[in-house]
């Protein structure tokens, strides 16, 4: 069962979160909050897999409560949905430790997905996010590059892991197989000195190593 706490400022919109969530036989909502106060306080109660954060929040903002549950409760991971899907959004929300970003205008089945990529540590980045923040922050790679030393076919991965393609996606446009991709990410985890895809795409962008 994948526990969830809702922090929605709109009280029908986290209402309606929970009502669609609860059809889910996975999911079980155990709080929910309109500010960033209050979901930390779900968090500290109840330990939930996830929590589930919009970015505009009665009081401490998503953002900052993001924040103090990663540094408090790491247990818990943040899945920012929000309708602010700008690039220094989603940059601020990766900094602050968001394991996922997804904007408010994605389906259920995307949600669900991103909720259960989350809860078991993959991490999600929604493509219709990731593309423009690639596109805003990919003008550094060439004279980053060389500092982190990938290969020409890990930052060929890298790149398209950027734009939120999956591992069988990345080996179709890439024709390779799924496991030589695995291989590469694992290698390219290694030298970026992360643990997972969101990680390693929030490194990328900070270091330019994306075009």
């Amino acid at each position: 069962m994948i526990t969830i706490g809702i922090a929605e400022d709109h009280r029908v919109v986290a209402e309606a979160l929970a009502t669609m969530l609860s059809f889910a036989e996975d999911f079980e909502v155990v709080g929910l909050a309109d500010s960033g106060e209050g979901i930390i306080e779900i968090v500290a109660r109840h330990a939930p897999a996830v929590a589930l954060m919009d970015v505009s929040l009665v009081g401490l903002g998503g953002i900052e409560a993001t924040r103090r549950i990663i540094d408090k409760y790491p247990s818990t991971k943040v899945l920012v949905l929000t309708m602010h899907d700008d690039p220094e959004t989603v940059r601020d929300a990766i900094a602050a430790g968001a394991s996922g970003f997804v904007p408010k205008n994605v389906g259920r089945d995307d949600l669900t997905a991103a909720i259960r990529a989350v809860a078991t540590g993959a991490g999600f980045l929604h493509p219709s996010v990731t593309r423009p923040f690639l596109k805003s922050f990919g003008q550094m790679a060439e004279s980053a590059q060389p500092q982190v030393g990938l290969t020409e076919r890990e930052r060929d991965v890298l790149e398209e892991l950027a734009t939120g393609k999956s591992t069988r996606e990345i080996a179709r446009v890439l024709f390779v197989g799924e496991e030589t991709v695995k291989t590469h990410l694992s290698s390219v985890y290694q030298k970026l000195g992360v643990s997972d895809r969101v990680q390693a795409v929030a490194a990328a962008f900070r270091r330019g190593l994306v075009r």
